[in-house]
Formats: C-alpha cells, structure tokens, sequence
C-alpha cells in the first residue's frame, strides 16, 4: 500500500488553492521520511513532476433545487493517476445543514482523460441562506516498482463550493449588502445578507487611508468579521475589493461605515 509524507505545500490564493505535494514513497519495511528544501528539489534525482487534475472552473456552484451538481476534471498528467475527491467543512453557525458527496470519490483516469464528477446534495431541512464548503481534487500517481526509492510531486485543486437554496433570487453583488462599523481601530463588518461574499481581506478606510486585512477571503451569512487597524479612523468610509462568484476581483466598493 503506497505510504507517504507530505513534506512542502504552497498555495496560489486566487481564484483557487493550487496545492503541490511532495510524496516520498516506501520501500519494503523502511520509511524515507525526508525534508526537502524547494530549492535543493532540482538537483535530486528519480523525481516525478505531475502536471496534475484541472478542474474546468474555479468554484464549484450547487443548486439546492437541483439537488446537487457536477464539474469536469481532466488529468493534464502524461501518465494515468487517481481521482481522489473530498468535501471539505467549512466551520459557521448558519453553515450546517447540508452535506455534500461526491458519488465517485476515487476514479482511475489516463493521462488526457476527462472526469465527470458528480455530487449529490442531502438537507435535514429546506435551506434558507447559501452554504459554503470546499472541494479538493487531487491527482495520486500510480506507483513504482517496488525497491525503488522516489518522490513523487503530486497537484492538489483547492475550490471554493457555494450551495444555492432553493427559491433564493440570484444576486450578482451581495458585497452591497455588508454593514460596516468603526470604533477606535476596530473595524467590523456583518452580512446580514442570505448570500456568501468573497473578497480580498484588504480594507482601506477612507479618506484617512487607514489600512487592515481580514484573515478569510469570503464572509458567510449572519457572520461578523473583525480586524484591527493600524491606527484609530473617524472615517465613514471603507473601501473593500469584493470578488465575483468565480473568484475574480470586479474593482473597488466604496461602502458606508457607521
């Protein structure tokens, strides 16, 4: 059974996590547990790069009226690899009630092979805000003979998953509807709203601008988010750079501050 050891990960934060992991495998009853340094990769011998499992967007949108969904995935690899797919859990009090599988969680892909992945959705009750998970794809290698010793460099696919509830009228710039306030250094911002914004953490108050980062790129329904200044404002304005439902900036907003 392949055995590993995940030794580096880095990640590109927009429009999705691009995970790159570093597997040492087994030989026989020994484990090669190494720590590698990115730049010292290069000159070791017997390393696989994996190009990896490219899904063909960047957030994965499920209507609860449909009862789930479905996102292609191509293996971009030269060489065939498993499909391993999981739902990640995103933590928030109005984030329960739903869950999400994957109807073929592990499926065996040639190189060049695109994937159908399907998901169903199951609710314990009508939902009446946007749900937000995460899914990962990533892409395992087929491994060696045995009594070879090598690292393998496997791709992990990050995405934001946003849950649609039945009924809920579409709206395209739910960022309008946060309620900012500002007391001292403290900056606060609620969404009262039924939808989950994504955003850039980065907030600039205005005219004074002040600056401050949150420490999520998304804010979910009935959640309040706090961040710090770096100094005291009396502005009454804040700027914020709000993200489309695929992860893409779409400007500046200038909203109120009470």
């Amino acid at each position: 059974m392949l055995g590993h050891y995940i030794l580096a990960q880095h990640q590109l934060i927009r429009p999705m996590h691009y995970q790159k992991v570093f597997i040492v495998m087994k030989r026989k009853s020994i484990n090669l547990a190494l720590i590698i340094s990115s730049v010292l990769l290069p000159l070791l011998p017997n390393i696989s790069h994996a190009t990896g499992m490219v899904p063909e967007t960047t957030v994965l949108l499920i209507d609860e009226a449909e009862g789930g969904g479905s996102m292609n995935v191509k293996n971009t690899d030269d060489k065939a690899a498993l499909l391993y797919t999981t739902i990640q859990e995103i933590d928030g009090s109005s984030n329960k009630g739903a869950m999400l599988v994957a109807t073929q969680p592990i499926v065996r892909l040639e190189a060049g092979q695109t994937q159908r992945v399907r998901f169903v959705l199951n609710t314990t009750e009508p939902l009446q805000v946007e749900q937000y998970k995460r899914v990962i794809f990533e892409g395992i290698p087929q491994a060696k003979a045995v009594g070879k010793k090598q690292i393998i460099t496997t791709i992990r696919q990050n995405l934001p998953v946003i849950i649609h509830p039945k009924g809920l009228p579409e709206f395209t710039t739910p960022w309008e509807k946060l309620e900012w306030k500002a007391q001292g250094n403290v900056l606060t911002v609620t969404n009262p709203s039924p939808y989950v914004v994504r955003m850039s953490p980065q907030v600039v108050t205005k005219p004074s601008k002040i600056s401050g980062s949150f420490d999520k790129t998304f804010i979910l329904p009935g959640e309040t988010l706090t961040v710090h200044l770096k100094s005291s404002t009396t502005d009454k304005q804040v700027e914020m750079f709000p993200a489309s439902r695929f992860g893409f900036e779409v400007g500046s907003y200038a909203a109120s501050m009470k």
